[in-house]
């Protein structure tokens, strides 16, 4: 990934480009990218409410074409970013297991308890060269969407916040331009860092 943009809607604003839910947020920040229908995504995102307004974070290979609502900035990042040893982190997840049991065996299931989510992202720091500290998890939240027609799909939603050691440095990489876990069309898995020097 190249660029990092970030977008300030209003509330009402955002509402009245259809952005009610998560994959709402998906269809809208697709369209920065003309030309690209039906190609795979390439792009990571994640969508925080605050009074009055929303900020979008958006971590594309390709710039964005600015669009008529909303404050939109945008920033090249540089390769030497990566290069720091820690960082400050922030990443809001979908925690999930394969389920072994009777109708649900082979789909993935939410994880729900402190101790099962914090065995989670270790394993997930693990694959994607880091190894974390001092962080905190929120309680999970379960997030509603409609997609395809189909009402009240349900998400999983984790927020944890802390700091971070690179271990390896190309599986950080890879884990910072491609996310971690599930869902990461809808919204979850963008890495949000801050070197800390």
């Amino acid at each position: 990934m190249k660029y990092l943009t970030r977008i300030t809607v209003d509330k009402r604003d955002a509402l009245a480009q259809g952005t009610g839910d998560a994959y709402d947020w998906h269809q809208a920040l697709w369209k920065a990218f003309p030309g690209h229908d039906g190609e795979e995504r390439t792009f990571l995102f994640r969508v925080d409410e605050n009074e009055g307004h929303f900020q979008a974070f958006l971590l594309s290979d390709l710039p964005v074409s600015l669009l008529a609502w909303g404050k939109w900035e945008t920033k090249e990042i540089s390769e030497s970013f990566l290069s720091h040893s820690t960082y400050r982190f922030r990443l809001r997840a979908n925690p999930t297991k394969r389920s072994n049991k009777g109708d649900n065996k082979g789909k993935r299931v939410g994880l729900y308890k402190e101790e099962e989510i914090k065995d989670w992202l270790a394993r997930k720091a693990e694959l994607s060269g880091f190894k974390t500290a001092n962080f905190t998890v929120s309680k999970p939240v379960s997030d509603f969407f409609n997609k395809k027609g189909v009402k009240e799909n349900k998400l999983n939603r984790v927020d944890f916040e802390g700091v971070l050691e690179v271990v390896d440095r190309e599986k950080f990489k890879t884990a910072f331009n491609d996310g971690i876990g599930s869902a990461k069309s809808l919204g979850f898995g963008m890495l949000i860092i801050q070197p800390i020097k």
